[in-house]
Parts: structure tokens; sequence; C-alpha cells
């Protein structure tokens, strides 16, 4: 979706337990960008990512 938009982006997966808490995240899936958290708690739905990556 982001490549289609022009976007381009860093992806990191955290598995860390600790480091995942130190950003307030106590249930995964959780999903930031640019340095705030903006989902968590599930897979968040394809219309929710959307508005992260606004056109």
């Amino acid at each position: 979706m982001l490549a289609a938009r022009g976007i381009r982006a860093q992806v990191e997966k955290v598995e860390d337990l600790p480091a995942i808490m130190d950003y307030g995240v106590m249930s995964t899936r959780g999903v930031m960008v640019d340095g705030r958290v903006v989902h968590a708690g599930g897979v968040p739905r394809r219309d929710q990512v959307e508005t992260w990556f606004p056109a």
C-alpha cells in the first residue's frame, strides 16, 4: 500500500517485551508511525492504516 502511494518506509519488528512496554503498549500488536503509537491490541484494518499515511 505504501509503495503504491510512493511512500518510503522503514519497518522494524520489535519483540522485546520490556521495550514494547516502554512505549505504553500493553497488548500486542502495536504500531508506531514517526515515534507515535497509532494502534495497539490487534491487527489494524486497512482503512485505519490508510489514515496514518494521507495521500
